[in-house]
Order: structure tokens, then sequence, then C-alpha cells
């Protein structure tokens, strides 16, 4: 049950991943010139309440290297890149462990 939730809602990162792409190439051919919307953009337009909470919690609550060189980093990343990384990570972790082979299972 929890190997099938994590698949759907990994492929749903991965369809929101390239539809995230599509419109990323979209305003790019439209404006001749390369446009990538990253993820504090992106998170910005969509809840810049909670993101601005979230930069004052790390800030506050968290080592002082975690905002700065991490935090920062990782919303620097484009959009569709972000998404798909965690829907590969999501994928990873709903994938069956592997056989033992050659050991006793009892």
């Amino acid at each position: 049950m929890v190997r099938s939730t994590l698949r759907f809602f990994g492929l749903l990162l991965l369809a929101t991943a390239f539809a995230a792409l599509m419109i990323d190439a979209t305003r790019s051919i439209a404006s001749k010139s390369l446009i990538v919307m990253d993820l504090e953009q992106t998170a910005a337009a969509l809840a810049p309440v909670k993101l601005a909470l979230l930069k004052e919690v790390v800030q506050a609550r968290a080592h002082p290297y975690l905002y700065d060189p991490v935090l920062v980093d990782l919303l620097r990343l484009p959009t569709f890149l972000g998404l798909a990384a965690l829907g590969l990570l999501f994928f990873r972790l709903a994938r069956e462990p592997r056989p033992t082979i050659g050991y006793s299972s009892r």
C-alpha cells in the first residue's frame, strides 16, 4: 500500500516536472531567449507566505550553514529539475528490496 502510494506521488511529480519543462520551453520560444523558472520563483508564486516562513524558521532554528549554502542553492534549481529529482526519489523509495540470494531464511 505504501509502495503504490509512493509510486503514485512519484509519477505525479514526474508529470508535473514535465509540465514545468514544457512551460519553460514555451516561454523561452516566445521570448527567443532562455527562460527557466527556479524553485524560489515557483514557490513565491504558489505560496509566498509559506516560503517566507520557511526561510525564517530555517534561519532561526537550524544551523547557520543550512540556510545560506544549502537551502539557497536548492531554491536556485530549475523547477522541473527539482520536481523530477523528488519524483525519482519517491520511485527509489517505492522499489522492492533486493532478494537475499544465498542466505538462509531461518
